[in-house]
């Protein structure tokens, strides 16, 4: 494939990629740059491609955005380029990982989400478990329905209301720990 048959496939998905990077990870900027970094590899590997097919190059693309935008989560957040924000913003997420206070908040959030989930496993075993497989596991509902003998509509119903008791004790925390900071 020639420089000119590549730029006619880049103009034409260019804006797919960048469209679907977005959706992804929700700043534009960081979209276009995972766009020119997908078009770059799918310029160095050309010759190995067949750009015959529109759904093949379609499918290709996005899988290669999808993987990108993966990648730049992967990458530590100190090493992300910071667009357009403002240094104050930036120092508070710095100074709110390094706060005292604040760590110890998250320690305690974390604990209680602990015991949250330990009380579903004492309270609620299938329904624990079913959100284990589903949720963590990411076994597909059809199999987590086969394999307790139940409607793959019941498992989706298990874990949406799984995870409206999960939100309400969570929220119980939160209230709790809100009226203990009016306190003082």
């Amino acid at each position: 494939m020639n420089n000119e048959n590549f730029r006619i496939i880049y103009e034409k998905y260019r804006e797919f990629s960048v469209n679907a990077a977005n959706k992804i990870v929700e700043n534009r900027t960081v979209a276009e740059d995972i766009c020119q970094e997908v078009f770059f590899h799918l310029y160095e590997i050309r010759d190995t491609l067949d750009f015959s097919n529109d759904k093949k190059i379609r499918s290709l693309i996005f899988t290669a955005t999808g993987n990108k935008c993966k990648d730049y989560f992967k990458k530590p957040w100190r090493k992300r380029e910071n667009y357009g924000t403002d240094d104050r913003e930036y120092r508070s997420v710095e100074d709110e990982k390094t706060d005292p206070e604040k760590i110890l908040l998250r320690r305690e959030e974390m604990e209680y989400r602990k015991q949250v989930l330990e009380k579903l496993r004492r309270e609620q075993p299938l329904n624990y478990e079913i959100l284990i497989k589903t949720k963590y596991f990411e076994i597909p509902p059809d199999l987590v329905a086969e394999e307790y003998g139940i409607t793959r509509n019941n498992v989706n119903n298990r874990v949406l209301r799984t995870r409206k008791w999960i939100s309400k004790e969570m929220e119980a925390f939160r209230k709790a720990k809100f009226r203990l900071f009016r306190r003082k």
